[in-house]
């Protein structure tokens, strides 16, 4: 009976180191988890920012919107029985194919028109959409995080990944053309839409190319604009591009070095709204729009395009010494 009380005694020192150890070993893992969950809002965030929020500004009281709030996206395809996993699969959907038919906002369409396609990876995507379906970013308590990861990510270096980079300098200005397009659609139509490009798209661009420290250009193998013509590298991915997706294979953006700039190639796809000015003339593009053309643009190759092609490329031209932005 002694031998088994001192037994019992010695061994009391190693059940509590134990349970000290799984106790620390667990909260490690509860420690490592919250620290990821963050990492990955951080991303989502830093995405949705630059490729979401100049259209889709989560700022309740934006006037002259040119698309609807995130948070009314939210609500069209959420109901209390929605899966996350349906949710990211529908938006996810819309979003590589935007068109009226894959749209389930006949109200934001007749409004605002159906959204410009844009270059994701497809796990940024639905990172994107993932974030969306896991936050009401229309309440107050999101707003004070939106606010708290703006000032923490002004004052904090990102690492650089130049493929990423460019994508996201791509997809911002095309964003700004985007939302700057659709105004003069909404407002004028397809003809005032050619209006716009003739005098706005390329000083909107340059401007672009100013805020996000590097050069930005759109080309194509028939421009409309001479001045958009592609070079040879850039014909070359562009028919490297096309014989891919004729082939029904992926074809991701081109990022090299030249002359101690990291240069970047990202295919511009056309959809339903494109059509209205580079589809079948007299039958996609009417005759007001197509006498607007050729009066603004009389070299003009821009035109016989269907959904889903590519009309062109941009071009992202970054310094090797970019900090601060991602």
């Amino acid at each position: 009976m002694k031998n088994t009380i001192i037994a019992a005694i010695l061994t009391l020192p190693l059940i509590w180191s134990i349970n000290s150890c799984t106790n620390n070993s667990a909260q490690e893992i509860i420690d490592n988890n919250v620290e990821e969950q963050v990492n990955t809002d951080d991303k989502a965030l830093l995405l949705l920012k630059t490729n979401c929020f100049t259209c889709h500004n989560p700022n309740l009281e934006t006037d002259n919107r040119v698309a609807p709030p995130l948070f009314k996206i939210r609500e069209h395809y959420l109901n209390e029985k929605t899966t996350e996993e349906e949710f990211v699969k529908n938006i996810v959907h819309f979003i590589n194919n935007p068109t009226e038919e894959n749209s389930i906002m006949p109200g934001a369409v007749r409004n605002f028109g159906i959204m410009p396609k844009m270059s994701f990876k497809e796990d940024d995507l639905k990172l994107m959409v993932s974030y969306l379906y896991k936050n009401d970013v229309s309440s107050d308590e999101w707003y004070a995080k939106w606010e708290k990861f703006e000032k923490e990510q002004a004052e904090k270096p990102q690492e650089i990944n130049y493929e990423d980079l460019g994508r996201n300098i791509a997809n911002e200005t095309k964003a700004n053309l985007g939302k700057n397009l659709m105004a003069a659609v909404k407002e004028k139509g397809a003809a005032g839409a050619v209006e716009f490009c003739n005098t706005k798209a390329i000083p909107i661009t340059d401007s672009m190319s100013v805020v996000l420290n590097a050069k930005v250009k759109r080309v194509s193998d028939k421009p409309r604009n001479p001045n958009n013509q592609a070079n040879t590298d850039e014909l070359s991915y562009i028919e490297g591009w096309r014989k891919a997706k004729q082939n029904g294979e992926k074809f991701g953006p081109k990022v090299f070095e030249s002359n101690n700039k990291m240069i970047g190639y990202y295919p511009i796809e056309t959809n339903d709204m494109c059509m209205k000015c580079h589809g079948t003339p007299e039958k996609q593009i009417t005759a007001e729009t197509l006498s607007k053309i050729k009066k603004l643009y009389p070299t003009d190759k821009a035109f016989g395009y269907a959904e889903n092609e590519i009309r062109g490329i941009f071009v992202v031209e970054m310094d090797k010494k970019i900090e601060n932005r991602k």
